[in-house]
């Protein structure tokens, strides 16, 4: 994928929007999608090197004092952060905090809670891409994106969840009413050539 297409919002959202038009799939989603991504961060603990610490900081809050270290996993929710603010400055920033703390507690349970951390993960990883799966299945009556696009399914759904609770609540209505209509667009592109589809294996 060129690198425009990475950074490009608009064509990132409308494909990851057309497999996500059932309001029922959609709020699965919404649980779901950030709950896959803080058990991974969980669960990544268990690969061996991931939960040392590459750098500790001790800094003041509010008249508390944290400890943050730097491991595999808060990388990785950094990573996802940092890219969300390239997608969409505004959207970015807000979401970075929640995203940073979802790095740090993963460190925090597995480092305290060991074994309950990695069992609790395990169950809610699982049962979330089951109830996804549902979704997809019994209210979308489409495939999810998993099948086209890893990163839309393991990255970008993260972000996109994300946007939909924003746009519920009035942010950027022209872009949201813009991405909408292209959405439809691709939609009826989709249904189109599976109708295509169908009707040449009746006739075959």
């Amino acid at each position: 994928m060129a690198r425009s297409k990475l950074l490009d919002l608009e064509h990132q959202f409308t494909f990851y929007s057309s497999y996500h038009t059932n309001l029922k799939n959609v709020l699965i989603h919404i649980v779901c999608v950030p709950t896959i991504l803080f058990t991974s961060l969980i669960l990544t603990h268990g690969i061996a090197g991931a939960a040392t610490s590459l750098a500790h900081f001790d800094f003041e809050l509010l008249g508390h004092t944290f400890a943050l270290d730097v491991t595999i996993p808060f990388l990785w929710a950094a990573g996802n952060a940092l890219y969300f603010v390239l997608l969409e400055p505004v959207a970015g920033l807000l979401y970075a905090p929640i995203l940073l703390a979802m790095g740090h507690y993963s460190n925090v349970l597995y480092s305290v809670h060991h074994d309950a951390a990695m069992k609790y993960a395990t169950i809610g990883f699982i049962a979330s891409w089951i109830a996804q799966f549902i979704g997809h299945g019994a209210f979308e009556g489409r495939a999810p994106a998993l099948l086209d696009s890893l990163l839309q399914s393991l990255v970008l759904a993260v972000f996109f969840v994300w946007l939909e609770i924003l746009f519920a609540l009035g942010y950027r209505p022209a872009l949201y009413k813009r991405l909408q209509n292209k959405t439809g667009v691709a939609v009826a592109e989709y249904r189109k050539q599976r109708a295509a589809k169908e009707r040449a294996t009746k006739q075959s």
